[in-house]
């Protein structure tokens, strides 16, 4: 698609400074995360996303013959072409842009958590004191304007490269990378976060590699669905609809009844009245 964007994640190149992580939070003003070390969490800080913390980089320790290395890897939304979180929410709240960016309306999000429910990523995260469900934006805002991502305009080893979606990743796979994202399944579509690498080949979507620096983060799935959600809007909504409608319809017909009755009650009551 024509002037469809993407934001290419080097593995290789990350160094873990966490310079998008600041930048991310300086630019949407989101308030930083009051955490503590947990060793069981590496350097992986915070744990997880939250409503406050739309990206986040991941520390994984790996081990080695001469030693160990780090494999570090940016979190964030994916911002999938078919978006499952949009097709899953019941109030339209999430516009998906034809150049890529998936962002949630705050303004019309209504906290049911259906988008929560429907990502196989595990990005959106509720917040139940304004009752709403935040996730990166896409910086859209800077980029409707001519501007580079927050993230990408922060990373000092070019690990993160803003550009033309089919122009960057034919330059990535022609250098022999290692590539998800691209085309993933029916489900999501392609996503507008791609992860290259050349080290790590093959690790990313490897069950449970990453079982020790998060909680709930098992790698990127190789065939990611959450169809009950899509069955529940779909399907259930409808069917919610129509048992709506249905209860409508039942109390206009008591109402009608019901002022029959009345008007049949009068008559007689004024016949009665008459005959005396």
């Amino acid at each position: 698609m024509a002037g469809e964007k993407v934001i290419v994640v080097n593995l290789d190149n990350c160094i873990g400074c966490r310079a998008c992580q600041v930048a991310c939070h300086t630019w949407n003003s989101t308030r930083a995360e009051e955490t503590s070390f947990q060793p069981d969490m590496s350097y992986t800080n915070p744990p997880e996303l939250t409503p406050n913390t739309w990206t986040l980089i991941m520390f994984k320790e790996v081990s080695e013959a001469d030693g160990f290395s780090w494999l570090m890897l940016k979190r964030q939304c994916m911002h999938c072409s078919n978006a499952p979180c949009a097709q899953a929410c019941p109030v339209n709240a999430i516009d998906v842009y034809p150049d890529g960016p998936v962002v949630i309306r705050v303004d019309k999000c209504i906290g049911c958590q259906f988008c929560v429910e429907a990502c196989p990523y595990d990005v959106p995260k509720y917040d139940p004191a304004a009752n709403k469900v935040y996730k990166c934006t896409f910086c859209i805002d800077r980029v409707q304007n001519g501007l580079e991502p927050a993230c990408v305009s922060a990373c000092p080893t070019k690990a993160l490269v803003y550009g033309e979606y089919d122009e960057l990743v034919s330059k990535y796979r022609s250098e022999g990378y290692d590539i998800y994202g691209d085309s993933v399944n029916d489900y999501v579509g392609r996503t507008h976060y791609v992860y290259v690498t050349k080290k790590w080949s093959g690790k990313l979507t490897d069950p449970g590699y990453f079982g020790e620096v998060s909680r709930t983060f098992k790698g990127l799935p190789k065939d990611p669905r959450k169809p009950p959600v899509s069955v529940r809007k779909s399907i259930v909504e409808p069917v919610g609809w129509g048992l709506f409608g249905l209860t409508l319809l039942g109390i206009a017909g008591h109402l009608i009844y019901w002022r029959s009755r009345r008007i049949s009650e009068k008559r007689e009551e004024g016949e009665g009245g008459g005959g005396s």
